[in-house]
């Protein structure tokens, strides 16, 4: 099959829509099952575009709005970010090594990021949910790019992590 070229920065776009719709869909889900939808985005929104330690379980639609949107923009910067390192790797098997770390930045980062922005974190944020919904969104995220890049498939199969490069 002949390699499609891929823009880092449209197709890392799509992924980071991807990831980022799949984390919205998870708590407007879980938010539905408890009585309150959309209150994961608006307390969110609250906590670190408002700057509210403590805020209100009321829904705030302001909140709402800019956090949605500064979630996909994030969401779609760490996809371009993906998707280069996915291009790197390809020709560099040891660029491979920072897929993991990346992810595991990225969940250490956020939680951590609520932690110091709310007193109300584990109460309104359950780790479970967030590694969840991280995790979930990553897994996707993952397979659109792998069924997207069979260079890198090949290159992962050729050269698995540890390995030299055979040339």
């Amino acid at each position: 099959m002949p390699e499609r070229t891929h823009s880092a920065l449209g197709e890392g776009t799509d992924v980071g829509l991807i990831g980022g719709a799949v984390i919205a869909v998870w708590f407007l889900l879980l938010d539905t099952i408890a009585g309150h939808p959309f209150q994961t985005p608006s307390l969110l929104g609250q906590v670190v575009l408002f700057g509210d330690r403590t805020p209100d379980t009321h829904l705030a639609f302001g909140a709402i709005l800019f956090y949605t949107a500064f979630h996909f923009i994030v969401f779609a910067l760490i996809g371009v970010g993906l998707v280069a390192l996915v291009h790197w790797g390809t020709e560099n098997s040891v660029v491979r090594y920072a897929l993991l770390p990346v992810f595991l930045g990225f969940e250490v980062l956020f939680y951590g990021l609520l932690e110091m922005l709310s007193e109300r974190t584990h109460e309104l944020f359950p780790f479970w949910a967030v590694i969840s919904a991280n995790t979930l969104a990553a897994v996707v995220m993952a397979y659109y790019v792998w069924r997207r890049h069979p260079a890198f498939q090949e290159s992962v199969r050729n050269t698995p992590l540890g390995d030299a490069p055979l040339h």
